[in-house]
């Protein structure tokens, strides 16, 4: 089964359905941004901690994206968030920046911070690049 290509500046469709914006994807560093709604709250009014590493992940997987090759993607084999405050309401901002990029994998951190600066989660994660798999069956080289 092949992956489609994505046009450039296009990510798929499950941000949007979390309602994640993204943002900046240049030079190991990106970003995204999501406005908290009522679908994103559990029961005690604060945002589900899985939303939150959705958004996590998004923003790493820009940061990703900007250090990639021609032919490369990336994807999480490995994430750890942790949850520092609870985010209730407001605009919510994801950063992540790469540390190291290796052959294959590729290791960064991630930060949420709510409208107010303050720190909502941060954590770290690696990612494993991998190239599209092709229609063609492979050839025997015997």
């Amino acid at each position: 089964m092949s992956v489609p290509e994505q046009p450039p500046g296009q990510d798929g469709p499950f941000a949007d359905l979390l309602g994640i914006r993204p943002g900046q994807s240049a030079n190991g560093v990106g970003t995204a941004f999501m406005t908290v709604a009522d679908k994103h709250r559990q029961r005690a009014g604060v945002v589900q901690g899985g939303i939150l590493v959705a958004l996590a992940d998004y923003a790493f997987f820009r940061a990703c994206r900007s250090v990639l090759n021609a032919g490369e993607h990336a994807v999480t084999i490995e994430l750890k968030l942790n949850f520092i405050a609870p985010a209730r309401d407001g605009e919510l901002t994801a950063r992540s920046a790469i540390k190291s990029r290796g052959g294959r994998i590729i290791v960064g951190d991630m930060e949420i911070f709510g409208a107010d600066g303050q720190l909502i989660a941060t954590g770290i994660g690696t990612y494993m690049t991998v190239f599209a798999r092709s229609n063609t069956p492979p050839t025997d080289s015997a």
